[in-house]
């Protein structure tokens, strides 16, 4: 199950409006944010436009150059962290309702370092979650290998490699999601304030310093 499409945002529209109001294209925007890559910088303030994400350093610089009035910023990041938040409890309900379906357990098995497979649990040994712990150990003791027993999309037992030292973790909206879970774009965490002004997951287009993104 997925989540999170991309969408464009309150203050990616205002920017992108003022961009085009001044007459410039993202390639002259990039220039006057001092870019050395002005082309991958170009690319990234389009990009922005149409719902990826910018990390916070090209954020302040882009918001500077195209100088919009503070209270309109404000106004639209209010905007934008009200749908986030609306977005992320419509998710949340979504996942749960998905969670409580029924499905075949499965051992996801890791093979070597960037290869792996997923084995049905034989119906056989599918009566209780001990009898399928047991051939998932088996199974990965067989190829070598680490991985884990998918029981129930709520339910997920983890064995190190040769499927030794089993550990039963419940699977949540929080822990499924790729932040592996909260993530914009391909790779990159998104995250939004919440009422106290902190950093919580969510999101709606934005990077923490330090967080991977392009920073030409």
């Amino acid at each position: 199950m997925s989540f999170g499409a991309r969408r464009t945002t309150h203050l990616s529209r205002l920017l992108m409006a003022q961009r085009k109001k001044l007459g410039l294209r993202p390639g002259q925007v990039a220039a006057l944010l001092g870019a050395t890559n002005i082309s991958r910088v170009g690319s990234l303030i389009g990009c922005f436009e149409v719902g990826e994400p910018i990390t916070d350093q090209w954020l302040e610089k882009l918001i500077n150059a195209l100088k919009r009035d503070p209270e309109e910023l404000r106004r639209c990041l209010e905007l934008d962290q009200e749908e986030a938040e609306q977005q992320l409890e419509a998710d949340r309900r979504a996942w749960e309702a998905w969670a409580d379906e029924p499905m075949d357990a499965y051992v996801w098995v890791r093979y070597m370092p960037a290869v792996y497979g997923v084995r049905d649990v034989p119906k056989a040994f599918c009566n209780s979650r001990e009898q399928a712990e047991g051939w998932a150990s088996r199974e990965l003791r067989r190829f070598r290998a680490k991985g884990y027993l998918q029981w129930t999309r709520r339910e997920q037992t983890w064995f190190d490699q040769y499927g030794i030292n089993p550990r039963r973790l419940p699977v949540t909206f929080e822990n499924s999601r790729p932040i592996g879970g909260m993530q914009v774009g391909q790779s990159q965490r998104r995250f939004l304030l919440g009422s106290d002004g902190q950093v919580i997951t969510g999101g709606y287009g934005l990077l923490q310093a330090g967080q991977s993104g392009s920073t030409a």
